[in-house]
């Protein structure tokens, strides 16, 4: 039984480690994959469902061809919290209506800045035809600042804004690790 529960280990280990390098530089997205194993772990909050809707205009002038709004459900304190938000494209609406709620419960993370953004395609995770080139899975590498600290996250998914916000997701969260606020 010990030697099963060893082998069992070594090949978690194993899974970790090979999870661990294909985040790339995301190395905050697999310390809140320990942390989040936790008994004692609380969330500090759940996005519980997110709509884009994004709109472009050739015709429009450079400055107005691009509107995206995005609205989220989020979970905060056992309460539900519907929000929307305007960006310049996908990934700002979200942020920006993840912080329109967050900011108000946890001031810190008016901080935090997202730096560096990395959209990859996961070639290497390809099982048929009909996932090479845009249906392949997709690697979003995030890298988060608040003028101390810097923290890289990741999303992977078979859909880009899926992926984007699970990177802004875990960029947050990396800031608010420590609180106990619910």
């Amino acid at each position: 039984a010990l030697e099963q529960q060893s082998v069992r280990e070594k090949d978690m280990a194993r899974e970790l480690k090979e999870e661990f390098f294909r985040l790339d530089g995301a190395w905050a997205s697999f310390e809140l994959m320990s942390i989040r194993k936790r008994d004692d772990y609380l969330k500090p909050f759940r996005v519980l469902r997110c709509k884009i809707d994004d709109q472009v205009d050739f015709r429009a002038s450079e400055s107005l061809r691009s509107t995206t709004e995005a609205s989220l459900l989020i979970e905060m304190f056992g309460a539900e919290e519907l929000v929307a938000a305007t960006g310049r494209g996908p990934v700002h609406a979200v942020d920006n209506a993840m912080r329109k709620v967050l900011e108000k419960h946890y001031p810190q993370l008016a901080e935090v800045r997202l730096v560096e953004f990395d959209v990859r395609l996961l070639h290497g995770t390809v099982e048929s035809e009909e996932e090479y080139g845009a249906a392949a899975l997709v690697r979003v590498l995030g890298i988060f600042t608040d003028d101390r600290e810097r923290w890289g996250t990741v999303g992977v998914a078979a859909d880009i804004l899926q992926a984007s916000i699970e990177c802004i997701i875990d960029g947050l969260e990396w800031k608010l690790r420590g609180e106990q606020k619910h």
